[in-house]
């Protein structure tokens, strides 16, 4: 697996690659990943990585919605069916847990989808953060609530504050090629 760092308003981002699809899209303070895996090797300038880089420079910059990249995910076959269910929630809309686990035809299985939205491999381009819970909050986030709703302030979602957002120590800019550890 290759991977590179990108510096982003969120945070650090760790993006995976196995050479044919974006396998991993992690941000900063993800709880379910921590450091990087033994074996990997960073690369820079990857043609896929560079795609994905330009994308989400659009993307935090308020020009881009979807993503083109190519990803591919690593699952349960409920964990894909989630996350497909995810990437059909609109920009700049939201959608309960409980709303999702309906869609999927699972109107019990709020929790379970929860579990699956949490265990999301490839975040912002499988926009976990646009499930909220019932009351409307933020919710749970892997990367911390904050970061969920700078993400959704981007997408001109606004939410109940939770707390104020997380600084970022480096300034974003376009210079997404330089060294970001």
């Amino acid at each position: 697996m290759q991977y590179d760092i990108f510096p982003s308003p969120v945070g650090k981002l760790t993006i995976s690659t196995d050479g044919q699809f974006i396998t991993g899209l992690h941000i900063q303070g993800d709880r379910y990943f921590t450091e990087i895996p033994e074996g990997w090797t960073r690369v820079k300038n990857h043609p896929l990585l560079s795609q994905l880089y330009v994308e989400l420079e659009e993307y935090f910059a308020g020009w881009r919605t979807t993503f083109g990249t190519p990803m591919k995910t690593f699952g349960t076959p409920f964990q894909k069916q989630v996350w497909l269910a995810l990437r059909q929630v609109k920009p700049g809309t939201t959608v309960t847990y409980g709303q999702l686990a309906a869609q999927l035809g699972k109107p019990s299985a709020a929790r379970a989808v929860g579990t699956a939205v949490g265990k999301n491999p490839i975040c912002i381009m499988i926009p976990c953060h646009r499930v909220l819970g019932s009351d409307g909050n933020v919710g749970g986030y892997v990367a911390g609530p904050a970061r969920k709703q700078q993400l959704l302030e981007i997408e001109g979602v606004r939410v109940k504050a939770v707390q104020p957002p997380v600084p970022v120590t480096q300034p974003h800019t376009l210079e997404f090629f330089a060294d970001a550890e």
